[in-house]
């Protein structure tokens, strides 16, 4: 037999686990929630807070959304819209020319006859990708543009040119990589996700991405 006072430390032990877990149950629908209401509507409430709740209790999240026989990417959807949503008037505040592009490598042509570079693969414009044309367009604004094969590109390029803003276009979990990257370094930046993701072949929605550079200019 426990002394009395042991007992009464585990009791209310449990007490605390049971109120922690159902604390986190709580907090998690609530979040849920808010993430279903931004998804259907567009529009973000207590954004930050918001955010912050994807964050912590992401794997929770996703799991009431399997219970629920909901498509649980609707999570890495929204948490990238948030943190566009966030950056939005920092990122249009900063000069275009100290804006960077990072696009991926898979969007290229699977006969891509660029070569590879310390600064990423360096497009030639051969026309069988819209990855020319995107680059051409962006650099006529002022953006410098960049096709890489990874995030140690993206970290070396960072660390390099110091840019002010970055566009990262990827899958959901390449561009929640790249966000919290760009905000340990104080960056602001805008995902722009692919329409199929992949190692290769993948494909994006140019429009998107069109938009995405073009908005506020």
């Amino acid at each position: 037999m426990f002394p009395a006072y042991v007992d009464q430390l585990f009791y209310l032990l449990g007490e605390a686990v049971v109120f922690l877990v159902i604390s986190i149950l709580i907090l998690s629908i609530m979040v849920a929630l808010l993430i279903l209401y931004s998804f259907k509507t567009g529009n973000f409430f207590a954004a930050r807070t918001m955010l912050l709740g994807i964050i912590l209790l992401e794997g929770v999240i996703k799991t009431l959304f399997w219970m629920i026989r909901v498509d649980d990417s609707i999570v890495d959807d929204v948490g990238v819209r948030l943190r566009n949503y966030i950056n939005h008037k920092e990122f249009l505040r900063t000069p275009i020319e100290k804006r960077f592009i990072f696009m991926p490598q898979c969007v290229r042509s699977t006969v891509c006859p660029a070569k590879l570079t310390p600064e990423g693969i360096i497009c030639i414009n051969c026309g069988q990708c819209g990855v020319g044309e995107a680059k051409r367009y962006a650099e006529s604004l002022g953006y410098r543009f960049f096709m890489v094969p990874g995030s140690s590109f993206i970290k070396r390029i960072i660390k390099k040119y110091r840019p002010g803003a970055i566009v990262g276009v990827g899958c959901h979990m390449e561009i929640k990589e790249g966000l919290d990257l760009c905000h340990t370094h104080s960056i602001p930046a805008r995902g722009v996700p692919l329409s199929k993701a992949g190692c290769v072949a993948t494909t994006l929605d140019w429009e998107l991405f069109y938009e995405a550079i073009t908005e506020g200019e």
